[in-house]
């Protein structure tokens, strides 16, 4: 690292161009970074506040709630008031649940909120005594204090000079409308009875001196605007003064429990002067114009708060905007003196990766292409024009030579489908005669000799049609009609040398279609093939078949040999995969993988080998269901009579099947067949008895030599 910074000379041309701008780009940045920073987190700090304020809005409504049911209960509404009220302080509730679940509160906030949730929680209990209204408008205006005292810490999280005051004022003004609602609600019930009590005349006289406080200090902490506007204007009128009226009224007036006169004698005092609509409106007309204060207030800090956020979300804008003229600035003074030699390069480059990734990747998988090529873009004749024009000199001797190893590989591929096109038709030619020699031949010895060359030819003919499909053509022998997934089996079997090693189990009752069953039986006869190659000679090799889920059939092919290791059996497993994909022919052992790669791709059928170290390798194949399906059982099924009844050769006496040449029957075969011999006399028993000897002692001496009779 320390040796590519100190040789600079090595640098990339953009690289240099860089680290001439790069001093002052970098000042530029930071400077310009750490004062985007300094409004970014002023202008988070106001959307905070933002959040408080809605806290605020969601909480006075609360407040109101809890007054407006304290009203109801003193003035004795009745329940059907008291219940819709109690529905709308409800409502107000969750207003403010959902707000404070949007809002990240200090730890201090968060107390008095639990302190406040903890008291509401007694409402439903407290709406129920009806009886004892001064204890129940007692408890609602604890309730009511306590949710100034979390108004108040909200206002104090406020730091900001321009928002303080306003929310302090907006506290003060909810505090003189909380006292003049509370005295409202204590005449009420005096009113209702027709005395107030003692304590009762003592606490609004307490509420007065205390709303008589915070209104002083509202008018400390109000701007002069704010004063002019909600206070002179709001608190000059006939209300005004008509509620101070009664309420001195009120309190001067004797109480119910106020102690007897001198002379000994008690007498029931008067009711209280007041018309209880008048305090009514006179009480609500103060709290409306409260109502006005508040809601002036609370519409100056939410706007006051909207305003310094977006002041300094436009400073952080205005601020990058500058930064990023500078960098655009520095940026095109760097474009402009390696504009000419960038551009060469970048079309040199260019062109060559197109070359390179695009154009000869296509011309070699098509093997088609034109001669002609597309120059590079690069006129000049300076060195990057020299430079082109020699990338051009060898993309057209690439493209030559491309055009001439796609024809080369089409002839020999052409050769190869020929050539095993006229291999498979002399090995059929040989393969109908040594049946005829076999139906006829008597002598043991020269019996075991044919069908040691019957099973040579029909290696050869596997070994033929292997080379037409790793040659890309297609085999000539078809079924013409679906084939029971147990002649399948069978007919895979006979296509190897040692099939008397292999064990075909009873496979379920399905139906492989014609077009995909001589490609089935071509890639299982591989398989087996490699299970007796890589088993010992006096082990068995055993092929099964199931159904599974979705009616896929699974064949399983098992020999008992050594196995394969688990790092040689991924490998394996991959090549059949590469084989389905195109990839080239792994020449040597893993041919016939090749071909069963390149034949269970060509029907979407899985191959899979799985294999334990020392118990031997087991072959899966997975058929789709649509390629195999059930067969529906018959009669004639179960007796073994096939549905379609073809008409056949009649077999001559003696004549026994040979499994390595009985499967072509299958086959619709493109040489037509023969005319079958005329039948021969009739033998005697004994000739017969003789015959069937010299045939099972042939079968015997026909088997290899290093395999052992079963």
């Amino acid at each position: 690292m320390f040796n590519a910074l100190v040789n600079w000379r090595n640098w990339r041309l953009p690289v240099k161009l860089a680290a001439v701008l790069i001093v002052p780009v970098f000042i530029a940045v930071g400077a310009g970074v750490l004062q985007i920073h300094s409004h970014m987190q002023r202008a988070e700090t106001y959307a905070a506040l933002q959040r408080l304020v809605k806290v605020r809005a969601a909480l006075i409504p609360v407040i109101e709630g809890v007054q407006a049911e304290r009203r109801i209960i003193a003035e004795g509404s009745g329940p059907q008031v008291l219940s819709e009220q109690v529905k709308r302080t409800d409502e107000a509730r969750t207003a403010l649940r959902g707000q404070i679940g949007k809002t990240s509160l200090s730890e201090v906030v968060t107390a008095r909120m639990d302190d406040v949730h903890a008291k509401i929680g007694g409402l439903p209990a407290l709406r129920e005594r009806t009886t004892d209204v001064p204890g129940v408008i007692k408890e609602y205006t604890a309730l009511a204090e306590s949710m100034l005292d979390m108004d108040e810490v909200i206002a104090g999280e406020f730091g900001d000079a321009a928002l303080s005051r306003t929310a302090m004022g907006l506290h003060h003004a909810l505090h003189v409308q909380e006292e003049v609602l509370y005295q409202q609600a204590v005449v009420l019930s005096g009113l209702t009875r027709g005395q107030l009590t003692t304590a009762e005349v003592r606490t609004l006289v307490e509420s007065n001196v205390k709303l008589g406080y915070i209104a002083g200090q509202f008018a400390a902490l109000a701007t002069p605007e704010q004063l002019n506007t909600y206070w002179t204007t709001k608190f000059n009128g006939p209300d005004i003064e008509a509620h101070r009226k009664m309420l001195a009224t009120a309190v001067l007036h004797p109480t119910s429990d106020a102690p007897a006169t001198g002379n000994g004698t008690s007498s029931k005092p008067k009711p209280l002067p007041i018309a209880a609509s008048d305090w009514r409106k006179a009480s609500g007309a103060v709290s409306t114009s409260l109502d006005g204060v508040v809601t002036g207030l609370q519409n100056d800090l939410r706007d006051t708060a909207n305003r310094l956020r977006d002041e300094t979300s436009d400073a952080a804008g205005t601020a990058s905007a500058v930064l990023f003229a500078s960098l655009i600035l520095a940026g095109t003074i760097g474009f402009v003196v390696g504009r000419y030699l960038l551009r060469s390069l970048n079309a040199l480059r260019r062109s060559a990766l197109e070359v390179a990734w695009h154009k000869l990747p296509e011309m070699v998988a098509t093997g088609r292409g034109s001669t002609e090529i597309e120059p590079v873009p690069v006129d000049t004749t300076e060195e990057f024009g020299q430079v082109a024009r020699a990338f051009d000199a060898v993309h057209q001797q690439a493209v030559k030579s491309v055009i001439e190893q796609a024809a080369m590989r089409a002839n020999m591929r052409n050769i190869f489908v020929n050539l095993s096109r006229r291999s498979q038709s002399l090995v059929e030619r040989q393969l109908r005669l040594m049946e005829e020699l076999e139906k006829y031949e008597e002598d043991p010895d020269q019996l075991a000799n044919l069908f040691k060359l019957d099973h040579l030819a029909t290696r050869m003919r596997r070994n033929n049609e292997n080379l037409m499909v790793l040659s890309g053509g297609d085999v000539a022998r078809r079924y013409t009609r679906p084939i029971p997934l147990t002649d399948v089996l069978r007919a895979a079997a006979a296509e190897i040398e040692q099939y008397q090693r292999v064990m075909v189990h009873t496979a379920p009752n399905a139906e492989v279609v014609g077009y995909v069953a001589s490609d089935l039986v071509r890639l299982l006869a591989e398989l087996l093939d490699n299970a007796t190659a890589f088993s010992p000679p006096h082990t068995q090799v055993s092929i099964s078949a199931s159904i599974e889920a979705g009616d896929i059939v699974q064949i399983d092919v098992v020999d008992h040999g050594i196995g394969i290791d688990q790092e040689a059996l991924a490998v394996v497993n991959h090549r059949l995969e590469a084989a389905g994909e195109g990839a080239d022919v792994q020449v040597f052992r893993e041919m016939g993988l090749f071909v069963v790669g390149r034949l269970a791709a060509r029907h979407q059928i899985v191959v899979r080998l799985d294999a334990q170290q020392g118990k031997g390798t087991r072959a899966i194949v997975l058929v789709p269901a649509e390629l195999a399906p059930r067969r529906e059982e018959s009669w004639e099924s179960f007796r073994g009579e096939a549905i379609e009844q073809l008409p056949v050769r009649p077999a001559m006496p003696g004549q026994t099947p040979n499994p390595a040449s009985g499967s072509a029957s299958w086959f619709e075969s493109p040489v037509a067949a023969a005319p079958p011999p005329p039948a021969p006399a009739r033998q005697s028993p004994e000739s017969a008895r003789g015959f069937l000897d010299a045939f099972q002692r042939g079968v015997q001496r026909g088997l290899p030599d290093r395999q052992e009779s079963r």
